[in-house]
């Protein structure tokens, strides 16, 4: 990964790990920020996605970990209650604030450890990829604002 970054580096890319909770790899917050703390380069960073965060092993403690201003990007949605959450697959994602992931509560805790970087929607439910762009991005705004403002 060091070199990967290395080889950014001169095009201003900045490579992220991203933890995904059924990866043998990196599947929790601790786990991602010891590796890119090990490669210890400013073009390799991690990013954080609350549904693999909340929906996976990761702890609302492991936020405590993050340095001030370490976080790189957010992918921001929710968790639905059912099915439960061992049974849950990408398109099983909700917009913020439609599942039980505590979201006001996070964003509290990177905004506390410095994070000012942009909160983005992923979202793989084909109902809403089917939907009008326009709808999706008005539904996506309506529904993060409140929570992070």
């Amino acid at each position: 990964m060091r070199e990967a970054a290395e080889i950014a580096k001169p095009f201003g890319v900045t490579l992220m790990l991203e933890f995904a909770r059924t990866s043998r790899f990196a599947a929790c917050l601790p786990t991602a920020l010891k590796l890119v703390r090990e490669v210890n380069h400013p073009n390799y960073r991690v990013m954080m996605d609350t549904w693999h965060f909340w929906g996976g092993v990761s702890k609302f403690e492991d936020l405590d970990l993050l340095r001030d201003g370490e976080l790189h990007h957010l992918h921001f949605e929710d968790v639905p209650a059912e099915p439960i959450r061992e049974l849950q697959a990408q398109p099983n994602r909700q917009f913020p604030g439609e599942g039980i992931v505590p979201l006001r509560r996070i964003v509290e805790v990177l905004k506390r450890k410095k994070y000012a970087g942009a909160a983005s929607l992923e979202m793989f439910n084909p109902m809403i990829q089917a939907m009008d762009p326009y709808e999706v991005a008005k539904k996506a705004r309506a529904t993060i604002e409140p929570l992070i403002a």
